[in-house]
């Protein structure tokens, strides 16, 4: 129960969350696109299907995953950050320490 609590307080989780469904939504979009382009014979219609749905599609699924992109890459930075800091603070008190004796 407590690593379930931790993972909702995860801004990254809840974030890759929102955007996993906004993809799911492109695809989505995707599908009744190409449901809609099968079920018609005439070209001006499924243009119609093809231009809201398809590219819509895509712009979603896209844009969702560049997002989750940028996410992941600002969480590696973070850790990395804090990584360093816990280092600089580590070399900190080592020195400290040498100054002492």
């Amino acid at each position: 129960m407590t690593r379930i609590a931790a993972l909702l307080r995860d801004p990254f989780a809840g974030s890759l969350a929102m955007l996993c469904a906004l993809a799911l939504a492109g695809f989505v979009a995707l599908g009744l696109a190409a449901s809609g382009v099968a079920a018609s014979d005439d070209v001006a219609v499924q243009l119609s299907y093809v231009v809201s749905g398809a590219l819509g599609g895509l712009a979603l699924v896209g844009f969702a995953l560049g997002l989750v992109l940028v996410q992941a890459r600002r969480r590696d930075e973070a850790r990395r950050r804090a990584e360093l800091e816990r280092v600089v603070r580590a070399a900190s008190e080592f020195l400290a320490a040498v100054r002492e004796r």
